[in-house]
């Protein structure tokens, strides 16, 4: 039998390309599987994305109803918890009637600060502005979307006006605290109510550009307008040391004291500078001369009754001696009552006012805002009358 060398080797040749196939077969297979994995593995996470954009999407969109763009880039910074809390915010303020745009400026926000509620929180703003009207005037546009789609009453009024109602809450709490925490908490009243101001005096500018010249515009309802009043003259009573009850009704006695009037000039006073660097609002500075005649009228009537009580030290004989009385180191200080003599004076009409004594309250210049003078005359005392003791 003959050994065919050209069958042996053509079945070897067979063979190997036989192994070669298998192998390449086992190769592409391999190939095939690693590629379906990968494809599976893109799919996954393509979808994975999608999903992430689509949350951030919704997210983003669910903030927009609340908050201005800014805000909203500023909020998903911190995740989707801080989003998802600035949301549930969100909607607490407009189901309160309250802008949460307006409400984020501020600092120490209840929307910001997922931990809860500080001093000056929403729970306490929101529990204050209850008793707030709701009439205010349309205001800023471009705001939250829910803002430009409110009907009605501008959140963004009662927003400030709650924020307003919280500074003030700030600082009567400061007065019972210690020293170092009572100044701290000022520190931030204060910082609160600078950005509060900017809001107000934004958005007032904003309206008068809008209204017309001759238009006059309105940023508080009365009954917003009337809580302010009250609550700055709570405050004002509470630095006179005037014991007052939580509705701000005087609980203490006030025998002997003018500090009643001194607290509704301190009023006027604090008001007239809150208004003429935020809303400037017409009726309110209507508001704040009621106020201050308010005041004047107390000082002047406690003066009247109490003239004949008056120390020798604030008798005076002559205006140049009233006036030095006044000065560093002398005998008058602010809220004392004074006795002067007056000498003859031909008024503007021709009526003479006889030589006599006049009583009258000494202010200083703690109400030059208001244009009162430093000695505030109360009434004439007659040419007959005379002190008992002269100088």
């Amino acid at each position: 039998m003959t050994f065919n060398m050209s069958a042996f080797l053509g079945g070897a040749a067979t063979g190997v390309v036989n192994v070669i196939d298998d192998m390449e077969r086992k190769a592409e297979k391999k190939a095939d599987r690693a590629y379906t994995q990968s494809e599976k593995d893109r799919l996954y996470n393509r979808s994975k994305r999608d999903k992430e954009k689509a949350i951030t999407d919704e997210l983003a969109d669910s903030l927009s109803v609340y908050y201005t763009p800014d805000q909203v880039e500023d909020i998903m910074k911190n995740g989707k918890g801080a989003s998802r809390h600035a949301i549930s915010r969100g909607e607490y303020y407009t189901n309160n009637d309250m802008d949460a745009s307006v409400a984020y400026q501020m600092p120490d926000n209840d929307i910001t600060d997922i931990g809860g509620a500080a001093v000056g929180s929403v729970g306490d703003v929101a529990a204050s502005s209850e008793a707030l009207s709701t009439g205010a005037p349309a205001g800023l546009g471009g705001g939250s979307f829910a803002s430009r789609f409110t009907k009605g009453p501008d959140p963004k009024d009662k927003s400030l006006a709650a924020a307003e109602t919280d500074i003030l809450n700030m600082r009567v709490q400061a007065a019972g605290l210690s020293e170092e925490a009572g100044a701290k908490l000022l520190e931030k009243a204060d910082t609160k109510e600078n950005i509060l101001l900017d809001m107000q005096r934004k958005k007032a500018d904003a309206a008068r550009e809008e209204s017309n010249e001759n238009e006059v515009k309105e940023h508080y309802t009365v009954s917003e307008r009337e809580s302010k009043i009250k609550n700055y003259r709570v405050l004002a009573r509470n630095s006179m040391e005037i014991q007052t009850g939580s509705l701000g009704e005087i609980t203490g006695k006030l025998k002997g004291t003018n500090s009643l009037g001194l607290a509704e000039l301190a009023t006027a006073n604090n008001l007239q500078g809150n208004n003429n660097v935020g809303y400037k609002e017409v009726q309110m500075d209507k508001e704040i001369k009621s106020v201050q005649a308010n005041g004047v009228a107390m000082l002047n009537q406690y003066a009247v009754s109490n003239y004949a009580t008056v120390p020798t030290a604030k008798i005076f004989q002559s205006n140049q001696d009233l006036q030095n009385a006044a000065r560093s180191g002398g005998s008058l200080k602010p809220g004392d009552v004074y006795v002067t003599y007056v000498q003859q004076q031909t008024r503007s009409d021709g009526t003479v006012v006889p030589a006599q004594y006049m009583a009258g309250t000494y202010l200083g210049d703690m109400y030059k805002n208001l244009g009162i003078k430093p000695f505030l005359p109360a009434a004439y005392l007659g040419e007959t009358w005379t002190p008992t003791e002269t100088p």
